[in-house]
């Protein structure tokens, strides 16, 4: 409950704020939820559409993105959210790929999926995405499987985190 709590408040707090075009969204976050649903985990990550476009140096609008371009969007994102199950590292395969919102306060939504059930087992993340261009980026994982619900946060001097899935 707690981490729906701050995923609501951080996302509030995004699209109440009033700032003119020219400027930048004032809080560097991202959001992944992590839940299960028949059998299978998904990890769905909500991330600002201009900070992924700065990271990859991308230009334009989300909706003119080429095919290479949106792989290399959901490459950067695989290669910089390691998931790793009882030690194992899983591979994260793309589900669904959107962009929601408009100006400074979109947000590319990107959900992946891991076959198989997380309870009982040992969840280790490793999320570094956009720690190598935004200094001030803080990237916060919900974690609701079963009885679990935790909420892990990562920044630059805090990378890597685990959690028991009961």
């Amino acid at each position: 409950m707690a981490y729906k709590r701050l995923f609501f408040s951080f996302f509030l707090f995004f699209f109440t704020l009033k700032v003119t075009p020219s400027k930048s969204h004032a809080v560097y976050v991202s959001v992944c939820n992590v839940y299960e649903k028949n059998g299978v985990s998904f990890f769905s990550m909500r991330l600002f559409k201009d900070d992924v476009f700065d990271a990859l140096g991308l230009k334009g609008y989300s909706g003119g993105l080429s095919e290479i371009e949106r792989k290399n969007v959901v490459n950067y994102i695989k290669n910089n959210l390691i998931v790793s199950v009882d030690g194992r590292k899983k591979n994260l395969v793309l589900d669904r790929f959107v962009f929601e919102g408009s100006d400074y306060t979109e947000t590319a939504n990107l959900v992946f999926v891991v076959e198989g059930s997380l309870g009982g087992k040992k969840l280790s993340i490793k999320n570094t995405v956009l720690f190598d261009v935004l200094e001030e980026q803080t990237n916060i994982v919900g974690v609701k499987i079963s009885q679990t619900k935790k909420t892990l946060t990562f920044n630059k001097n805090k990378k890597e985190n685990w959690i028991q899935v009961n």
